[in-house]
């Protein structure tokens, strides 16, 4: 039409510039111009009678091979600062990304994937966001060294009842139980294991024993099933102290005072300096909140901060100049508490974080807690909490990375019921079996970072070497200890002497 009468003519554009432009400027059809049997195509269906009715194809369940399309997907970046179209741009779960009409990736049912935007450089982004780790970390060192100890724990009254006998000094010597007998073995020499003591049977079943710190490095602490503690040198092979209190579930040493938790949930704390022992136990400091019995306990790194967990699941931290514990957890019933679902089984402070604990239960579930009593709101990180699926025995924090550490042993097989008889729901996303192995997780992601197996059997206490790069276990069902390599030694930086000051006086 003229433009002399008032209309406009639209240009129309040769097929040599229409393939100059490309196809991704070319006007898309409209969804609703798009025959349903060609929508059912594109979600990796087939034609069907009656294709022609305007229906959807149904969403179906995600299948393992999809998993590595979405991987790529949550992974993908804008292609270009010219591009009009971007990937998803965040980690996306399975059911973001699902057979949803106009999302950006269609899954078919054979596993392949159309992406709107999948290009040369989104493929290569996913290298770049691969996992990077210290050179320091489980993730290149752990290993089961294979080599073993023979040990044996007294039976126990009570099956719940988690024996703690295995410590390990300041100096690298390994304390260990063969029934009432405790041992000893230098693990940086080859000295063969020497017999410390054998408590008499009347004292009841050896339950536990605690190395002292680096300011006692010979020194360690006995506690039996009746309440006996005795505190020896394992160097000398002498007793230094013995006495008796009402019962001993749990003990940790902070520097000279021995923090003992017993039965019905009261702590007590011998300053075990005083002597005679009579006057020592006279001024024994007791604190009492707990209703159950203490399962673990544990001081910070700075000696300031005792953490305690019982088998109600109730974890308390207490500073160590005051009688009632600190107002830190979570918000239950408008007050802050920290509450595990089940038993409190591990509890371990972080070295290089001195208000970082974290609290571990037999459900498997493990939780970080930011242990600062000024903080208004709840004291969990942010991630505050994970699942491992499987009872945790031991934790710990490395020393030398940013990583946490956690054993674990197998569940109990639970008791059929009509309730329980209906099969489990199918499971969506991957889960890692951690049950009798060794877990590593990265801090703060909480990434799981690598896990091993040693023996097949439920991993008992355990505890970490004086330079924290190995960790000792036991397998009580075996009758073993194994040493595991976890970490290597981190490298100091030395500072380097700059050009200025070698060159100018």
């Amino acid at each position: 039409m003229d433009n002399s009468m008032g209309g406009s003519r639209k240009r129309l554009m040769s097929m040599g510039e229409e393939s100059y432009l490309g196809p991704t400027l070319r006007k898309r059809p409209r969804m609703s111009s798009i025959t349903s049997e060609r929508q059912l195509q594109l979600m990796g269906g087939t034609a069907a009678v009656n294709s022609d009715l305007d229906r959807l194809p149904r969403r179906r369940v995600l299948h393992g091979e999809d998993f590595d399309l979405l991987g790529l997907a949550s992974h993908a970046r804008p292609l270009s600062g010219s591009s009009s179209f971007t990937t998803p741009s965040r980690a996306t779960s399975p059911g973001d990304l699902g057979d949803t009409p106009g999302s950006s990736v269609f899954i078919s049912r054979s596993g392949m994937a159309l992406m709107r935007s999948v290009s040369s450089a989104s493929l290569s982004s996913t290298a770049a966001n691969t996992p990077t780790y210290p050179e320091s970390s489980a993730k290149h060192h752990l290993r089961n060294t294979k080599f073993t100890i023979d040990f044996s724990v007294p039976p126990a009254d009570n099956p719940l009842d988690v024996s703690q006998l295995v410590s390990c000094s300041s100096q690298n010597v390994l304390l260990f139980s063969r029934g009432n007998r405790v041992h000893v073995k230098n693990l940086t020499t080859s000295e063969e294991i020497g017999q410390l003591c054998k408590l008499q049977d009347s004292h009841g079943d050896l339950r536990i024993i605690q190395c002292a710190g680096a300011d006692q490095p010979d020194v360690v602490a006995l506690a039996t099933s009746k309440g006996h503690i005795q505190i020896w040198d394992f160097t000398a092979k002498k007793k230094l102290a013995s006495w008796s209190t009402k019962s001993a579930t749990a003990m940790r040493w902070n520097g000279f005072i021995l923090t003992i938790g017993g039965a019905k949930g009261t702590i007590r704390h011998y300053d075990t300096r005083i002597t005679p022992t009579s006057k020592m136990k006279e001024q024994v400091r007791k604190v009492t909140r707990h209703q159950a019995k203490i399962t673990s306990l544990e001081w910070n790194i700075e000696g300031k901060i005792l953490a305690s967990g019982d088998q109600s699941g109730t974890v308390y931290c207490w500073d160590a100049r005051e009688k009632i514990p600190l107002d830190v957890g979570e918000f239950i019933q408008r007050r802050k508490k920290i509450q595990h679902t089940g038993a409190v089984s591990a509890i371990a402070w972080c070295p290089w974080q001195p208000k970082l604990l974290a609290t571990g239960d037999v459900d498997g579930a493990v939780q970080l807690w930011n242990v600062n009593a000024s903080i208004p709101h709840s004291n969990a990180t942010t991630p505050g909490k994970y699942e491992t699926g499987a009872p945790v025995t031991s934790l710990h924090f490395s020393s030398q990375c940013k990583e946490i550490l956690s054993t674990h042993s197998m569940k109990p097989p639970a008791v059929e019921t009509p309730s329980t008889r209906m099969p489990p729901p199918p499971a969506v996303w991957p889960k890692i079996n951690v049950t009798n192995s060794i877990a590593v997780y990265s801090y703060p992601s909480l990434r799981h970072v690598t896990t091993l197996s040693v023996a097949d059997k439920p991993i008992g206490t355990s505890v970490v070497n004086a330079n924290g790069t190995k960790i000792v276990l036991t397998t009580p069902d075996d009758g073993k200890i194994n040493l595991c390599d976890v970490w290597s030694k981190r490298k100091e930086l030395k500072r380097q002497p700059s050009f200025l000051s070698s060159t100018i006086r």
